[in-house]
């Protein structure tokens, strides 16, 4: 361990000195813990977006299931009619 001996000529520098560092330690660790709390706000945000996404993705999947069910569905009319116009026809 590194030992300082007493030298009263350099000892207001060196208090100085350790406030001096103590004061930028001590921004340094308000600026991140302020960060930090800016990220903590911005990662909940970006959550509760991810939430509304996956709730509108699901939405979107469930109407493109009924557009394809619908599209189903009115394609074998479309084939039952031209069954029926064929059978007409070929009378």
């Amino acid at each position: 361990m590194l030992e300082y001996e007493p030298n009263y000529y350099f000892k207001g520098t060196f208090m100085f000195e350790d406030n001096a560092i103590l004061t930028t330690l001590s921004d340094k660790v308000n600026d991140l813990i302020t960060k930090y709390d800016e990220l903590c706000k911005t990662n909940e945000e970006l959550r509760n977006e991810i939430v509304t996404l996956k709730a509108q993705n699901e939405a979107k999947s469930n109407q493109i299931m009924r557009l394809e069910e619908d599209l189903d569905k009115k394609n074998t009319e479309a084939d039952d009619v031209m069954r029926k116009i064929e059978a007409v026809l070929g009378r």
